[in-house]
């Protein structure tokens, strides 16, 4: 059995290898027949180019479950290539139909969603409000796993939950086949719905999971091979740590995608480069497949490749365990040994900037006003003595590999804290692993990036004392009510008034540490001609991409 079991592996791994060789060329050449030897003709010699994209990214998809992607960016970015959500989002902040024609509200609280009418299943099946109905009983279900944070809706618990025996959510009414409306708990900013609702949330086909029992879904084999979708292209096969492949959907509801097939090719980040110069990928992907800025000038110098960069990103993070750096002072004490002013001009050219807090620069929402902590080591050492903190305490850091610039800043970063005496010992590891560690507490330090968001009550949900996924351990009754006010405000003012005032608490409470926030390079082959890396829907209307 072992021995069979082997062997199976071994066929998969020569046909991966094939299937990675394959994806190594920018536009393939397929004959789509065997031409029989001595009948050549014109019509025989006449080759049918492929079209094929492959895109770079360093870390892989953890999963391809459309209602739990664990958080995982590689995962999101897998994911909607396959998947359509209601609304695109585009990196001017702007919501964009795609399954619905329209998200519309009159009071904030009740919001009526219009399916487009031509949506259908890869499999020729309709896409309609039963599948939406189908999606949400069953994910929003206590039995079932699910990355969605939809508490705002009525009928689910804080935890975004419906109830132990509770099977229908209140707030979901169903009007007809394209029809369906949601009620929120109390008004909320329509930004709110739609970015965490019209634009998360991703469906599964009610014909070919109604008859599964929930507490068997997360094992059913759609959530490994998901060969029914309503996105642009559909599943073909999935290597983990090594590649995602997908063919374009001949059935998909709007214009039939131009490329035939595009791989996401996981590879290590100082193959990034050498890959776009050799044309074995066509373009990086952002946020999980950074090209660092000191390839710069070499990249800028390919002849086969186009350069451009990004506007702020979303900031790499210094996530403190609460429980170990349990003082005030402990964690500015942290803020003020960190040089990070030194990693923006050294190892990012200048292209990023200091910021403090999680929001970046370009949000509405950012406090202008905020003082950044500046980089003072001897204060550092008085804040670390006047909070009693143990000089003899180890605290473990750990690092995703994978990010070559982020990587290279928390070295600086380590140094940094043992220059004010406070030891550190570095553990690295891939980016699914170091997760599972933080989810369990073990750890006192990390560093990652979170995603990029528009509305802001995102990035503060980590603060809450009752979200079940802060792994800070932070605890703070204030934030806690400020983050539910800012939620149910839907005055934008009021809510510019709330947010500020929360900012300034975690800015003196420091439960995170902002370190940088940079320019993202977005590096494209010139044969490429349609199609771009972006921080904000990298694959809005990918259905649109082209290559020569």
């Amino acid at each position: 059995m072992r021995k069979n079991v082997r062997n199976g592996l071994s066929v998969i791994l020569i046909l991966s290898l094939f299937l990675l060789s394959a994806c190594g060329s920018a536009a393939s050449t397929n004959t789509g027949g065997t031409a029989e030897a001595g009948a050549s003709t014109p019509e025989t010699q006449e080759t049918v180019k492929e079209k094929i994209v492959t895109v770079g990214i360093v870390n892989s998809p953890l999963t391809l479950n459309q209602i739990n992607d664990q958080g995982d960016s590689a995962s999101k970015n897998a994911l909607a290539l396959i998947n359509d959500a209601l609304l695109d989002i585009n990196s001017s902040f702007e919501f964009l139909p795609k399954l619905a024609d329209s998200v519309d509200t009159e009071d904030k609280q009740l919001y009526t969603i219009k399916l487009n009418k031509d949506a259908k299943w890869n499999d020729g099946q309709p896409f309609t409000t039963a599948d939406v109905l189908f999606t949400l009983n069953t994910a929003l279900n206590p039995k079932v796993e699910t990355s969605l944070r939809l508490s705002f809706i009525e009928g689910l618990n804080d935890a975004g939950k419906l109830e132990d025996g509770q099977n229908e959510i209140t707030g979901l009414s169903i009007i007809d086949d394209h029809t369906f409306t949601i009620k929120t708990k109390t008004p909320i900013d329509p930004n709110i719905f739609k970015e965490t609702f019209a634009t998360k949330l991703y469906f599964l086909p009610q014909h070919i999971l109604k008859d599964v029992p929930l507490d068997q879904l997360a094992v059913n084999p759609y959530f490994q091979k998901p060969e029914v979708t309503v996105g642009p292209f559909q599943f073909k096969s999935f290597a983990k740590d090594q590649y995602v492949e997908v063919v374009k959907n001949e059935n998909y509801y709007r214009s039939v995608a131009k490329l035939d097939k595009i791989f996401i090719k996981v590879l290590p980040a100082t193959n990034l480069v050498a890959q776009l110069q050799t044309g074995d990928i066509q373009m990086n992907s952002l946020p999980v497949g950074l090209i660092p800025i000191t390839d710069y000038e070499k990249v800028k110098a390919l002849p086969n490749v186009n350069l451009d960069s990004s506007g702020p990103s979303e900031p790499a993070e210094l996530f403190l365990n609460n429980k170990v750096f349990d003082s005030p002072k402990v964690r500015q004490a942290v803020a003020y040994a960190l040089n990070r002013q030194l990693i923006v001009e050294q190892l990012l050219k200048g292209q990023a900037e200091v910021i403090d807090g999680s929001v970046p620069s370009d949000n509405p929402y950012y406090d202008q006003d905020a003082a950044i902590y500046s980089y003072d080591p001897e204060k550092a050492k008085a804040l670390l003595a006047e909070a009693g903190w143990d000089s003899n305490k180890v605290v473990r850091f750990l690092i995703p590999v994978g990010n070559k610039i982020r990587e290279q800043a928390a070295d600086i970063l380590t140094q940094n804290l043992k220059d004010v005496g406070i030891k550190v010992e570095v553990q690295k590891y891939d980016f699914g692993t170091l997760i599972q560690k933080v989810i369990k507490s073990e750890y006192e330090l990390t560093i990652f990036n979170r995603d990029y968001y528009i509305e802001p009550s995102l990035y503060f949900s980590l603060f809450a004392s009752d979200n079940a996924n802060n792994f800070l351990g932070y605890n703070n009754s204030k934030v806690d009510a400020l983050i539910k006010e800012g939620v149910a405000e839907a005055d934008e003012t009021k809510r510019h008034d709330i947010y500020k005032q929360l900012q300034q608490i975690l800015h003196e409470e420091l439960p995170t540490i902002s370190v940088y926030s940079e320019k993202r390079l977005q590096a494209v082959a010139k044969n490429v001609l349609v199609g771009k890396p972006s921080n904000i829907g990298m694959f809005n209307n990918v259905n649109e991409w082209d290559i020569q």
